[in-house]
């Protein structure tokens, strides 16, 4: 009895609503529901979904909008979107070039922390010769080198890697400078690129492509490469004509180690190379503290 009374209800509603806009239930092409039909739901609409984000903060979409704008980089050895950092990691540019991304960022209106200029982690997807994919590197076991009886001299090194082919042309290059400082003062010394060859030498190059390191007798580095100084993006011109001299660029060390503290008195051996658009390794200076 119920479930008839609600028919008829619901049948004398729907007939007043069409008599109202002037029509009869005939007329208005709706089909009489049967009884005991279930009332028609209305359809939701599902609510739109944020964008993904990463750790950093930075969304998918944005990461892969940097991709594109890594195309013609000459000095770009490796490039990959790190999902454990959260941003796009390049290896390998050179001044130039970095100069030359952090133009297309801006002009793309992203932001300038989007790009790591460091290693990637394991996990991340990877660029390269125009294709993309998702790489999962295996770490590798390490192996337990043998053992000597005579320990080896230490050969670490904090200098950075060639990024780029050794330069080709005949040349030499050498520190020059003091040989001899005072305990707990610096000095400064010029990288110094002679053209022992026929063929001008051009090199355009940014103002920190030289890069240094102090060695005590034992082997160690009590002055690294420092991996955060700020450099200017000024882009210089070294041209160095046959049989010419000409300097690259300054270094200057303040005498102290990593830590800030004064080395001790003893024969320490300056290390340098330029890491430009070519690769240059300078002899080394030995220089005395007294």
């Amino acid at each position: 009895m119920t479930r008839s009374l609600l028919t008829r209800t619901r049948g004398a509603l729907l007939t007043l609503g069409l008599a109202g806009a002037g029509l009869t239930l005939a007329q208005s092409g709706v089909p009489a529901l049967p009884p005991g039909s279930p009332t028609p739901s209305t359809p939701t609409t599902a609510p739109a979904t944020a964008p993904a984000t990463t750790n950093s903060g930075y969304t998918m979409e944005q990461l892969q909008a940097v991709l594109p704008l890594l195309e013609g980089l000459k000095t770009l050895q490796t490039s990959a979107i790190d999902q454990t950092r959260g941003r796009v990691v390049v290896g390998g540019l050179s001044a130039v070039d970095r100069l030359t991304l952090i133009q297309r960022l801006r002009a793309a209106n992203l932001p300038l922390g989007i790009v790591d200029y460091g290693a990637p982690s394991t996990t991340g997807t990877v660029t390269g010769g125009g294709s993309t994919g998702t790489v999962t590197q295996t770490p590798t076991t390490p192996t337990t080198p043998p053992a000597t009886t005579t320990p080896a001299r230490p050969s670490v090194t904090t200098l950075p890697a060639a990024r780029s082919p050794q330069l080709t042309q005949p040349h030499t290059a050498a520190l020059t400078g003091p040989t001899s400082v005072r305990a707990g003062e610096g000095g400064t010394w010029s990288f110094t690129l002679r053209n022992t060859g026929t063929q001008a030498i051009r090199l355009q190059h940014g103002a920190c492509d030289v890069r240094f390191e102090v060695v005590n007798a034992a082997g160690q580095v009590v002055r690294p490469d420092p991996k955060n100084t700020l450099c200017t993006m000024q882009i210089v011109m070294t041209d160095v004509a046959p049989d010419q001299s000409r300097e690259v660029q300054k270094v200057v060390w303040d005498g102290k180690d990593a830590n800030g503290r004064a080395v001790g008195a003893g024969t320490y051996t300056l290390r340098a190379v330029f890491n430009g658009p070519a690769y240059i390794r300078a002899t080394d200076l030995t220089v005395t503290v007294r």
